[in-house]
């Protein structure tokens, strides 16, 4: 099943409003990451990540189901939603950014 996610692309050449835009993209491989995602995301630099999870997964499965519950959990405090992209993957992103969901 194919899904896609759209984002609002801002030109960085124009005069704007509204801050930039980051994006990025980390593989978790243990939860002692933890910190380190919450600080990109939680930053002063609005931030859309795309986390790979299979490796914590795979590795600690119960490490890895307590990192994704305090990352959520984090991320609802935040005014963050997160998103499942598959099995491998997850994406965080600012309440402001808009996402279209395809079933």
């Amino acid at each position: 099943m194919e899904q896609q996610v759209q984002a609002r692309i801002i030109d960085g050449k124009k005069h704007l409003k509204e801050p930039m835009l980051y994006l990025k993209t980390i593989s978790v491989h243990d939860y002692s990451q933890l910190s380190e995602l919450k600080e990109n995301l939680f930053g002063n630099k609005p931030t859309i990540l795309i986390a790979r999870i299979t490796p914590i997964m795979l590795e600690n499965p119960e490490s890895g189901r307590k990192l994704l519950n305090e990352l959520c959990s984090a991320a609802a405090t935040n005014n963050y939603s997160v998103f499942r992209l598959g099995e491998e993957r997850i994406i965080l992103s600012p309440d402001s950014v808009q996402v279209e969901r395809n079933a």
